[in-house]
């Protein structure tokens, strides 16, 4: 039986200067490049640049998008709670539908 040392399976890490980071953010979202082809460029392995890539947008694109479609969202109450009653009345069959548009 083999046994493995655990320093083996623990990959090297290298820290990415701020600089470096700030460009593969410009290149990959703004430039629209791929971040493949961004790390290649840079020379940051590419699971490093994808793993900056990601925490952006969990930081920032992703956060925006929650506080922006909760603001857009629409208003809904529970059907127990509701003050207002349709009347049938009010409302038209298919076959009224028709009819108001052929007048048009």
């Amino acid at each position: 039986m083999k046994t493995q040392s655990s320093d083996s399976k623990v990959r090297s890490y290298c820290k990415v200067p701020m600089i470096k980071q700030e460009q593969l953010l410009n290149l990959v979202f703004k430039e629209e490049w791929k971040v493949n082809q961004a790390a290649q460029l840079l020379n940051i392995k590419y699971a490093t640049a994808k793993n900056i890539v990601l925490r952006f947008k969990k930081a920032n694109i992703l956060s925006q998008h929650k506080k922006l479609f909760e603001t857009k969202r629409c208003q809904y109450r529970q059907i127990g709670e509701s003050k207002t009653q349709i009347n049938t009345k009010d409302v038209l069959s298919s076959d009224d539908l028709d009819q108001q548009m052929k007048k048009l």
